[in-house]
């Protein structure tokens, strides 16, 4: 009878399409290892896997440079994301800004009496999507009139 391989650690990250399965495990030969599977759904049903095994002796360098590769693309995406922001507030001063209750509260007012999008849109210094958003998360309007 074979040995079997003791799984040690296991975690699934899903992301897009992909779902990986990433395992620390200990082999017959009683050396571990990393098991990463990125496994992909086809349109048949079936699995398409694809695995790559990092052995105890490159552990140590594989996640120095996992963690470099991270780091890196973390430091872009809050730059881009910054870049973002800044120029979405060249036109809406307030956007991806936290809303405060008392403009909730002005918004709902507002809104209730009537008054159109594009003019709340302009006194809240946020785009008319926004208003939009925090029109439905507060129950005044259905998900479905954000799309109109």
């Amino acid at each position: 009878m074979s040995e079997e391989r003791a799984t040690l650690y296991t975690a699934r990250v899903s992301s897009g399409k992909s779902t990986f399965f990433i395992d620390g495990k200990q082999a017959r030969n009683g050396h571990y290892y990393i098991s990463i599977t990125d496994s992909r759904k086809q349109e048949d049903g079936t699995f398409l896997q694809k695995k790559v095994i990092v052995f105890d002796e490159s552990i140590k360098s594989f996640r120095e440079k996992v963690t470099e590769a991270c780091e890196m693309l973390e430091k872009l995406f809050e730059s881009r994301r910054s870049e973002e922001i800044t120029e979405a507030r060249k036109t809406n001063p307030r956007a991806f800004m936290k809303w405060e209750p008392e403009e909730e509260t002005k918004l709902e007012k507002q809104f209730k009496k009537g008054i159109d999008m594009e003019a709340l849109s302009k006194a809240f210094g946020r785009s008319t999507g926004a208003l939009l958003a925090r029109l439905e998360r507060m129950g005044l309007v259905q998900p479905d009139a954000a799309q109109a």
